[in-house]
């Protein structure tokens, strides 16, 4: 009897873990130059969540502001503020969890940064691109807290998507390097994109439970098949295995993530129980 790619008391795990995931909160939190924490508001809140807004005075407690779990701080000011404002910050904040966002005026590229303080910078302008590299930026900094940021602000959700998937790839490309045993690898990276399917599911504010079956069965079927193919190519060029290896594990499960991200997008239209709403009806 063959073996099925994925063991079920795994699975069920990798669904607790999932499940956990997306009870978790993120917070995020505005401050500084007035103008642009409105227009900040304004775009974070698309879809999502309005960030609440901090005065000078809330950094004022006996615990580094931004500390808490999941939160998140973005300071927007000028360039002729910025040394203020990090002097300030470099004694008020947790700095891991900040980004101080400099508008740099039209034109700028949006650029982040380290500051000598360990706080990260932004070149930032009131642009598409600096929007977008903000989003970006804060998915980042939220690190396994994405999932939680992304659920809550649809703006940043994309970019988190994106980074979880990177990641994930990245393991599996790691995992393909160390099992040699053709086909050995292929339950860690099945789980692991199971783990990626149901973060993303959670990201979009899909319920993680029974109801996912059906895009776990489909996730297994197209990780399956692209490794299929992997191994056919292994088996015509065996000079570079692990190399195609590789390549198989990291494109395979970009395209399980990416496949992901289009399917919650969309409504999740595959659930487990409008395909059996729909089978019922098709009886009737």
């Amino acid at each position: 009897m063959a073996k099925l790619p994925l063991n079920l008391t795994k699975t069920l795990g990798a669904l607790r873990e999932a499940a956990a995931s997306s009870d978790e909160t993120a917070s995020l939190t505005l401050a500084g130059d007035q103008a642009l924490v409105e227009r900040a508001r304004e775009q974070f809140a698309a879809g999502g969540t309005i960030p609440g807004v901090a005065t000078r005075e809330a950094f004022g407690g006996p615990a580094p502001f931004a500390a808490g779990t999941g939160e998140l701080l973005v300071v927007f000011t000028t360039p002729e503020q910025e040394e203020e404002v990090e002097t300030f910050l470099g004694r008020t904040v947790s700095r891991k969890s900040v980004i101080i966002a400099v508008d740099e005026g039209p034109g700028t590229r949006p650029k982040a940064s380290l500051t000598s303080s360990g706080i990260t910078r932004l070149a930032f302008s009131d642009s598409e691109a600096g929007w977008d590299r903000l989003f970006a930026l804060c998915a980042e900094i939220a690190g396994d807290r994405g999932t939680a940021l992304g659920r809550r602000y649809q703006v940043v959700r994309r970019a988190a998507a994106r980074r979880l998937i990177s990641k994930t790839a990245m393991q599996n490309v790691f995992i393909a390097l160390v099992f040699f045993m053709p086909g050995s690898d292929m339950p860690a990276m099945t789980l692991n994109q199971a783990k990626m399917v149901l973060r993303i599911a959670a990201m979009y504010g899909q319920p993680v439970d029974k109801e996912r079956a059906v895009e776990l069965a489909a996730m297994v079927g197209l990780g399956f098949g692209l490794r299929g193919i992997g191994r056919l190519l292994v088996r015509s060029i065996p000079g570079l295995a692990v190399v195609m290896r590789m390549v198989t594990a990291y494109t395979g499960t970009i395209a399980v993530g990416l496949g992901a991200v289009a399917y919650f997008e969309k409504g999740a239209p595959a659930s487990t129980s409008k395909v059996i709403a729909l089978a019922g009806s098709m009886r009737n």
